[in-house]
């Protein structure tokens, strides 16, 4: 059975609850527990690097759930992948080009964000970010994976989530998304 590390980057503060990502993240745990052994982190609980580390070379899959602040990752994410993307055990240098060393290689990666933007401002050259995808605001963050070797599985997100939630649309679009992207795979191999 592969593994899965499930990763929730949510902040909790009185502007955001964080119970649109706790709801997707615990979606994700229930709609892949059977089909896969599943690890998790809650970054704002609190995580001891050295079993970060472990988790990451254990899975085989790592998928993300996070809010997007200003069109990036929240602070505490960034900072628990600064402390735990680890120089030696995520990458190292290499006499190839510049890029890779990733020491992730055969693992995939998936992020599942949430943005109070909605949808229709993306791919739309209209609007200020001049046409921009949500994989393409996602880059940095991606970047990062490749960088350590990761495979990029089909991202997932929800939109306007402050102004227009809808939490049981996008439940079952997210319950969509992991049976497509990762199930059928599961339930052929098994």
């Amino acid at each position: 059975m592969k593994t899965i590390l499930l990763i929730s980057g949510k902040e909790t503060s009185e502007f955001a609850r964080g119970g649109y990502n706790q709801g997707l993240f615990d979606t994700a745990k229930e709609t892949l527990g059977q089909n896969y052994h599943i690890l998790s982190t809650v970054i704002e609980d609190g995580y001891d690097v050295e079993e970060e580390i472990a988790k990451y070379k254990q899975a085989d899959i790592v998928i993300y759930q996070y809010p997007v602040y200003w069109f990036m990752m929240p602070s505490s994410l960034k900072k628990y992948m600064d402390e735990v993307f680890a120089y030696d055990s995520f990458f190292t240098f290499s006499d190839g080009p510049y890029g890779s060393g990733g020491l992730m290689t055969g693992k995939k990666f998936m992020l599942s964000t949430t943005w109070n933007a909605p949808e229709t401002v993306f791919n739309n050259p209209e609007h200020f970010d001049n046409g921009q995808s949500v994989d393409d605001i996602l880059f940095p963050m991606r970047t990062s994976h490749f960088f350590c070797g990761f495979e990029e599985l089909t991202h997932f997100s929800s939109h306007d989530i402050v102004s227009n939630p809808d939490f049981e649309r996008d439940q079952k679009r997210f319950i969509a998304h992991l049976q497509d992207t990762l199930l059928k795979e599961a339930q052929h191999a098994a």
